[in-house]
């Protein structure tokens, strides 16, 4: 009676152990098994000076890539959850002058395995930082 209450006591101790260890892997396979992220970044400015168009590449999980600032553009960019529309790291409005400077973005590539492909144009280079953080800021 004794060696089966044992048993019985070992038995439940090993399923405990097992069902924590399998969700723990559970909760910890996701971050796993994020596709990465492969983008080409370009800035053209065609403002007032017309400049080279400049061109970065940025690979998410894990960062890297030829962008100066890979860590922090693909923090903003998973903080948007990949949606350039929503860029906005520092969540407020900056005050920007009212000059026309105009500065096109482009961005194609893959964000967690789905197709990207985003272009915009903002004002000036204050506008562009405030609304996209160091996504295009190389």
């Amino acid at each position: 009676m004794r060696a089966l209450r044992l048993f019985t006591c070992a038995a439940l101790s090993g399923a405990a152990l097992l069902a924590s260890v399998t969700t723990a892997s559970a909760t910890a396979a996701p971050a796993e098994l994020v596709a990465p992220s492969a983008l080409t970044l370009t800035v053209t400015h065609d403002g007032i000076t017309s400049e080279a168009p400049k061109v970065a590449l940025l690979s998410c999980n894990p960062s890297g890539g030829t962008h100066p600032k890979a860590v922090d553009a693909c923090r903003d960019l998973q903080l948007a959850q990949g949606d350039f529309s929503r860029l906005n790291p520092s969540g407020r409005r900056a005050a920007c002058t009212m000059e026309y400077d105009p500065f096109e973005v482009t961005a194609t590539g893959t964000w967690r395995g789905k197709p990207v492909t985003h272009k915009a144009t903002y004002a000036n280079p204050c506008v562009l930082a405030a609304s996209t953080g160091t996504v295009y800021r190389f």
